[in-house]
């Protein structure tokens, strides 16, 4: 099974969702409310990069939107624990209301949910735990994050396992474990007004080049 996310996905309640503001956060990391980045900002990871797109006005709580700038494909998901290059062909079967529960993100906070593969019929249970706070670096600047595991497990035999890492500070991820279990890692986080904003990117060798110039993306 192919991972992830992301970005990539989580959540209280759907006005506070429609409410959040990037830079408008509590400083306490055990009352941090979930939330997004907004509509149109760039999330420029090391070799891989996202756009936010808007949330539709009758959208669930947890429905999270963005486009794979160096594909251009859209990806539609539940929160931002599920946050991949949008190749996952795994449903959500059960619980997607269960995002509720992680926040406010504390230690040993945990939901279940089940997928189902819409190729095969094959489930799965994944189950989210917060493990505790770490710090990780986006800009040469360190950002708390609650660093989160989920585990898939798969009714077939076999497991998956991902580790996430959510910023408050910064309402996204700050990091994550692709499916070769690297670390993938936010580096800078674009608005629309920054001189990089919606320079096209291409990935070449799992690493991220702005195709204008072909310089690497720092």
């Amino acid at each position: 099974m192919r991972k992830l996310g992301v970005f990539g996905g989580i959540a209280i309640a759907c006005c506070v969702l429609a409410a959040a503001d990037l830079r408008a956060q509590s400083k306490d990391p055990y009352t941090a409310p979930y939330c997004e980045p907004a509509a149109q900002t760039e999330l420029i990871y090391n070799n891989r990069a996202y756009m936010i797109l808007p949330k539709p006005a009758d959208a669930p709580p947890l429905y999270f939107s963005y486009i794979i700038l160096h594909t251009q494909k859209r990806v539609e998901r539940y929160g931002q624990l599920m946050f991949d290059d949008g190749d996952d062909q795994w449903d959500i079967e059960s619980n997607t209301d269960g995002f509720v529960q992680m926040w406010p993100l504390k230690p040993n906070n945990r939901f279940q949910l089940d997928r189902i593969d819409r190729t095969t019929n094959k489930r799965a249970k994944v189950t989210f735990v917060v493990l505790g706070l770490e710090p990780i670096e986006v800009g040469n600047r360190n950002y708390r994050s609650w660093k989160i595991r989920r585990l898939d497990q798969f009714e077939t035999g076999g497991n998956f396992i991902q580790f996430l890492w959510y910023s408050p500070e910064l309402c996204t991820l700050s990091a994550f474990t692709d499916s070769q279990h690297r670390l993938v890692r936010l580096m800078r986080i674009l608005e629309p007004g920054d001189p990089d904003y919606n320079r096209p990117v291409v990935r070449k060798k799992g690493k991220l080049y702005f195709s204008d110039t072909n310089e690497p993306v720092k």
